[in-house]
């Protein structure tokens, strides 16, 4: 099992935030995206690789290949891998390919046509709850946070917040 350090749902994938405080506050070595979508667009893997710090190894995998690669014991020996997916829909089919999880931050998750504000700028449609609630059932936790130095809150209790 690879040592994960951290997983974020940030619809952006890599940008600022990503980039600059949270993979130098968990001294990550090594980022991971998992995004059906971006493994095969060259334009968003090129983006990607430009906004990806230099000082850290960057994999662009689809589901099915990460899964794969995570459930791997000899791979990422000694790293540090921060997952970024964009969706908590992505969170649910890794778990069901026997990755094991045990909390993702959540960070940001645009307004779309039928969802609800949960946090700062994370707003869910009724699919996103429950798939939160039904993973929250398996026992991964959930926390709000933007950036490393917010001070994490239960995401699963803002939820219930608006529900």
């Amino acid at each position: 099992m690879a040592n994960i350090i951290n997983i974020r749902i940030d619809e952006r994938l890599i940008h600022g935030q990503v980039a600059a405080f949270w993979t130098n506050s968990l001294n990550i070595s090594r980022l991971m995206v998992i995004d059906d979508i971006a493994a095969t667009d060259d334009i968003q893997k090129m983006a990607l690789k430009m906004a990806c710090p230099s000082t850290v190894k960057l994999s662009i995998l689809n589901v099915n290949r990460a899964a794969e690669k995570l459930n791997n014991p000899e791979l990422y020996i000694g790293e540090r891998v921060f997952i970024v997916v964009r969706s908590v829909e992505i969170i649910k089919k890794i778990v069901d390919l026997n990755v094991k999880i045990d909390t993702v931050t959540v960070g940001n998750m645009s307004n779309k046509v039928g969802s609800t504000r949960v946090y700062h700028t994370v707003c869910v449609t009724p699919n996103d709850i429950e798939i939160f609630k039904e993973l929250d059932q398996k026992g991964i936790k959930f926390i709000a946070q933007m950036v490393p130095s917010d001070e994490p809150e239960n995401f699963m209790q803002l939820l219930a917040k608006i529900s």
